[in-house]
């Protein structure tokens, strides 16, 4: 009769994880920052920052600790792109893309305050970030890993996205 009870209490607890979105977002390791990094290298060929060289490398800024560093560190190699890590908002100088992880103690409204009118892409992945203001936000959607992103945010900054990557985008306002 224990067993059966355990088994049942498992199962539930197996459907509330499933149909929770951010226990997935808490959940998530490994594989799906693997997958993370990639997206996030793969943006630097959709996304336009206006007179930027396109032969000086592109710095990629992860604020506090997050398990996508070891993962970028990987991927990196396949284009000049450089990665740096940071516990402070403030020793954040120039960078192309900001990522803040899913647990970051700095709340978002500073860290966009802070970059306010700057040309620095900022992508999240806690859920609600990308209305409040992120330009892209990592999202779990039927198990699936998406990003939203907000045009509105991204236009104010003066960067470019092209069509092919809205495509496959969820937009929000």
């Amino acid at each position: 009769m224990a067993l059966k009870s355990k088994l049942l209490l498992f199962g539930i607890m197996l459907i509330l994880l499933g149909t929770n979105p951010l226990a997935a977002q808490q959940l998530t390791g490994g594989k799906d920052y693997d997958l993370k990094a990639d997206f996030l290298i793969r943006f630097v060929d959709y996304v336009y920052w206006k007179n930027y060289p396109k032969n000086k490398p592109f710095k990629i800024a992860i604020l506090e600790e997050s398990p996508i560093n070891a993962s970028l560190h990987v991927v990196k190699n396949r284009k000049k792109i450089e990665v740096s890590q940071y516990k402070n908002l403030k020793d954040i100088g120039f960078c192309n893309i900001l990522f803040v992880p899913f647990d970051c103690s700095i709340p978002i409204e500073t860290v966009l305050s802070n970059f306010s009118g700057k040309p620095v892409l900022i992508v999240t992945e806690r859920n609600g970030y990308g209305k409040k203001g992120a330009h892209m936000n990592f999202v779990v959607v039927e198990n699936k890993l998406k990003f939203e992103v907000n045009l509105k945010a991204i236009n104010k900054v003066g960067i470019g996205i092209s069509s092919f990557l809205l495509q496959h985008a969820i937009i929000v306002e």
